[in-house]
Parts: C-alpha cells; structure tokens; sequence
C-alpha cells in the first residue's frame, strides 16, 4: 500500500510540476515580450498555436491558452504580435525562456541544499529541479528539426531560432521586413524590396527569402534561376531543394521535381514538407503506391497535417480503396476546412464517377477557398466542357 501511494504521490508531481515548468518557460518569453514589445503576447500550453478547445484568460496584453487535455500539457508556445523588432529584442525574447528555466533550476538548487527546507519542499524542488532542467537542455540546444505550428507554418526550438538570429544579425532588418511582407501575402512589395536589397547584399539568408517570395508570386522561372545562382555560391540544404523541385513541379518538369525531392529528403529524411511534396509529384505521375508511402511517413511526422491526409486520400481512390480515400479527405477537412486540396480531390472523385455537375460544386469550392490551387482552372473548364457534352 505504502509503495502504491508513493508511486501515485510521484507521478503527481511529475505531472504537476512538469506544468508548471512548462508555464513558467513560457512566462519568460511573456515577461520579455511584454517589455520589449508593443502589441498582445499570448501562451499556448499543450499546443502549437490553437486557441480551440481549450481555456482562456486575458491579463492586459497578455493571453493565455490552455489546452482542455491536461496530457497535452508538456510542451508550449509563446508568441508576439508585434512585427517590428531590433535583433537585440528577438533575440532577448529567444534567449528568455531557456533563462526562465535556468532561474527555476538554480532555485531548487539552493531549496535542495538549505537545511531549513521542509522534506516535502525538498521533494517538490526535486521534481522541478529536473523538469526545469530538462526543459533548458531540450531548448537551448539547437535543433534542426521543425516545429510545426498550429497553421501550417513552422518554428523551431529556442536554441536553433537562436542559431539562425545570430547567423543573419548582419541582415535581420531585411528579414525581417521580407518577411513581413511575406507573411501579409504583400508579395509585389516583397519583391521589389528583395531585388533592391540583394542587388546590394549577396547575403544567402535574403536569397532564400527571395525565393520565396517567387515561388509564392508563382515566378517559377525565376525562382528557378535563383536557387542555382545560389548554388554556385553556397551548398544548397534540404531546403533549398525541396524549393527547387517545387518549382520545377509547377513548371511540368516532375521527373527532375522528384530527383530534387530525394536529394532534399537524403539531407534530411524527416523533411515534411519534402515528404508531402515529393507525394504529391507521384500522384501526378499515377504511381500511386509509392506517394502512398510518402505519405504516409509524412502523417506519421506531423499527424495533423492536413494536405497529407488530402493527397493521400486521392491515392487510395486511385487504386480503388474509395472508403479509406474518402475517410482521409474528411480528416483533412476535419484538421482545415479550409484546405482548398481536399475539395479538389473530392471533385477529381466525382469527376472520375461521370458526376461532373457535382464534381464542379467541389471545384467552385476549392477556389473559393484559394483560386491559385495547382491544375484547378484546367480541371474547372473540363468539367464544363463535359458538362455541355452531356
């Protein structure tokens, strides 16, 4: 009996101060923020970003989220909505979590070695002194591996973001303002800012961002030719090829999109957004067996993202597994209704069954949902076609 309600007194306080260590990372980024800061500050707990299904609580700018399952609750988010920092701000920002940590630790260090302390502080000092030290190790060392965030976006932990400031403190006005203009979808600006700016400064870091901004213009062609000026320059990452074969997808040339997806995915194998893309090539290709594995992994990665569930779907209907494929494009919308793909694929279905008026409802939606959906016009006028056919 005694070891049972030691063990179930342990596992409290494992979770319980696993919370609060989890809390109280994310109040150093909070505290931080809201000093440096104008604007609103806001705390996930047990999420990447969603403010669903959950708790909520406003302190002045300060917003907190809380997941309603409290064993979602070992991992956070800290986030400012304020777009115009200096390298110091983003950085102090960064850097206060990992020393919110730090300060909890060296707490419980001192709580642990005072005579005075009572035995259950002492216990409970314990217990935080390892998840607060846990959680400064796990964030302040750079990882290469992305967070995926609640919108689809990605981030990384507190040691790699502070990583990549450090690498680009030299140009972190002009990331910052492409980005801005990135983000808001004020791509004509983006651009022209971005070819101002790199026609003074080579800097790799402003060349990706370029990059994207093309893509996301759909200048495919250029850039194309930018991911191999910079190839001339720098050894391209992960990355960078995962741009250069989506560019080249979109531009028809898919067996050399695949040959770039692979050599993004050998630098990286865990890349998710290669994985889902070099799927989606195969589709297009009809060999729907292998984007089914892609696919697969890529769920496996991130289980809540949506365009892999969407494309997936298609691959199954495909090859005649209709329920799992339908099955999978209603997750997807069940993940983001608002997921533009899913409603294509759907239409593709009903397309394929001969029901081309219905197929065309789920087109219209997809547009409706982003007119720049890949193949959607081409698919939208042969629906109609069919439809003045019949």
């Amino acid at each position: 009996m005694e070891f049972f309600i030691i063990i179930t007194t342990g596992i409290f306080l494992f979770a319980v101060t696993r919370v609060f260590t989890v809390f109280m990372h994310e109040m150093g980024h909070a505290v931080a923020g809201l000093i440096l800061f104008k604007g609103q500050i806001s705390i996930y707990v047990g999420s990447y970003g969603d403010p669903k299904k959950g708790v909520h609580f406003r302190i002045g700018r300060l917003k907190v989220h809380f997941k309603y399952n409290p064993l979602m609750w070992n991992h956070g988010l800290c986030v400012s909505d304020c777009s115009h920092r200096s390298f110091i701000q983003g950085y102090l920002f960064t850097l206060a979590g990992p020393v919110a940590s730090l300060m909890i630790a060296v707490t419980c260090v001192f709580l642990l070695i005072n005579h005075e302390s009572h035995g259950i502080l002492k216990m409970i000092s314990a217990f935080l002194l390892l998840s607060s030290i846990s959680d400064f190790f796990r964030n302040i060392s750079a990882n290469k591996n992305p967070i995926f965030l609640h919108d689809g976006t990605l981030t990384y932990n507190d040691g790699q973001n502070l990583k990549m400031l450090r690498e680009y403190r030299h140009v972190y006005t002009e990331i910052t303002l492409l980005n801005q203009h990135y983000t808001n979808n004020e791509i004509e600006k983006g651009i022209t800012l971005f070819e101002k700016i790199y026609s003074m400064n080579q800097d790799p870091n402003i060349l990706r961002m370029g990059i994207a901004l093309n893509i996301k213009d759909e200048n495919y062609i250029r850039a194309i030719a930018l991911v191999e000026e910079f190839g001339h320059e720098s050894e391209l990452n992960s990355d960078d090829y995962c741009n250069y074969a989506f560019a080249h997808s979109h531009c028809g040339e898919h067996i050399k999109a695949l040959e770039f997806y692979n050599k993004s995915l050998e630098l990286n194998p865990s890349a998710f957004y290669a994985l889902n893309n070099r799927g989606y090539t195969l589709n297009v290709l009809e060999r729907y067996e292998e984007a089914i594995t892609d696919f697969n992994k890529a769920v496996e990665l991130n289980p809540n993202f949506a365009y892999a569930y969407s494309n997936r779907g298609l691959s199954q209907i495909k090859l005649g597994d209709v329920k799992e494929g339908l099955s999978d494009i209603e997750k997807s919308l069940d993940l983001d209704n608002q997921n533009s793909y899913a409603y294509k694929n759907l239409g593709i279905y009903h397309k394929d069954k001969g029901d081309v008026s219905e197929a065309k409802k789920f087109f219209q939606q997809a547009k409706a949902c982003d007119p720049k959906t890949e193949g959607l016009n081409r698919l939208i006028s042969e629906t109609e076609i069919e439809m003045k056919n019949t």
